[in-house]
């Protein structure tokens, strides 16, 4: 009897931790819904760069057809936007896991700014300095 006992503890305790697992898998595995992303892009000296080409790359679990995988991206959205007079740049994403950011501006080399696991609201603040008329260097 007490050896079935253990037995039945041991079981317990091991589908207990799979479904943790599962849960905690799952539940950061999914697509955001309507996750708003923007930003500022600066110069060196702290002046709003204008017209700078922002492409926001969005990776979703959900391809277009609706079809779900939580191991890898199906989906995937580019947004071309570009920054206003006050280096501004704003766009809501639909369904989102992970975004990351290019940057490209006449004179400069294009920059692709470290991807972020989707949240409701990612902000993004970006300071440029300009080293020679073909690259960047981030602050």
């Amino acid at each position: 009897m007490k050896l079935v006992n253990k037995l039945l503890i041991t079981v317990f305790a091991i589908l207990t931790v799979i479904a943790i697992y599962f849960f905690i898998y799952y539940s950061n595995n999914q697509d955001l819904n309507d996750v708003k992303v923007e930003g500022y892009v600066f110069n060196s000296n702290n002046m709003p760069l204008k017209n700078v080409k922002v492409t926001v790359v969005n990776e979703r679990y959900e391809n277009d057809n609706g079809l779900k995988n939580y191991d890898e991206y199906l989906g995937q959205d580019r947004i071309e936007l570009k920054t206003d007079d006050k280096g501004y740049y704003s766009t809501v994403l639909k369904k989102s896991a992970y975004v990351y950011i290019l940057l490209q501006k006449g004179g400069y080399k294009s920059i692709e700014e470290k991807g972020k696991h989707a949240k409701k609201s990612l902000f993004l603040k970006l300071k440029c300095i300009l080293i020679n008329p073909t690259a960047f260097r981030w602050q």
